[in-house]
């Protein structure tokens, strides 16, 4: 699967998300102008001008997609991390775009592979990122996000111990983890182009990438948040 395509795919969706938000809000029902009428009698009234029609505004349903929750950062923990992590997620995180970096106000996540990071490309939206790589076969991606996203009900997912709540989940074309840290929301997932492809049959390559998905990159934004300064 090419770098096109799966950036299309993931312009699509947001853009599909875009339109139904759009709808939601401006929705206005299809019943149509209402004669007047004598409520005395309750016949129509001659010449009157009929009635506005009726607007209806999904006003709970569109709150519950635009103010989902967001979680708190743990910002002392996020230092720590950084400091564990010594200069290791600067040298990682050197090919990223820093403009993007610096605009993301949540702590950024690598994994220690200087190969996979080396043609990694970021997108930030401020409190929510997501970085993309290619690889032999296949594409990595990694994101971090505040907002409280609800498990997929649909799916079986397997659930592992520890204290960061990781899960594993099979998609369509590979393998997708998620794990609480800081605070934020985290997500690794690999897809691979053929099926068969071992790193995607089970969930063995997308665990150990998460093992090493530890390097911690504050941008601007985020120094700002820790109290780091810019």
């Amino acid at each position: 699967m090419g770098k096109t395509m799966r950036l299309g795919k993931w312009w699509a969706t947001a853009a599909a998300v875009a339109v139904t938000l759009a709808a939601g809000v401006a929705w206005i029902s299809t019943s149509k102008a209402q004669t007047r009428v004598d409520p005395t009698t309750g016949r129509p009234i001659p010449g009157a001008a009929p009635a506005a029609p009726t607007i209806a505004r999904p006003t709970a349903g569109l709150a519950a997609l635009v103010a989902r929750p967001r979680s708190r950062v743990d910002w002392q923990g996020a230092v720590g991390g950084l400091r564990q992590s010594g200069n290791v997620g600067e040298s990682l995180g050197a090919n990223l775009n820093r403009d993007q970096v610096d605009i993301t106000a949540v702590p950024i996540l690598l994994p220690r592979d200087a190969k996979l990071t080396a043609g990694a490309r970021i997108y930030s939206f401020g409190d929510y990122y997501t970085i993309t790589a290619d690889v032999p076969g296949g594409g990595v991606s990694l994101s971090g996000t505040t907002t409280t996203v609800p498990m997929p009900a649909a799916k079986p997912l397997k659930i592992e111990s520890g204290p960061e709540m990781l899960t594993v989940q099979r998609t369509v074309d590979g393998q997708l983890a998620s794990f609480v840290r800081y605070g934020v929301l985290y997500t690794v997932e690999i897809r691979c182009d053929t099926s068969s492809d071992p790193r995607c049959v089970d969930d063995n390559y997308v665990l150990g990438l998460v093992g090493k998905t530890t390097a911690v990159v504050l941008g601007k934004a985020a120094r700002a948040e820790a109290g780091l300064g810019g």
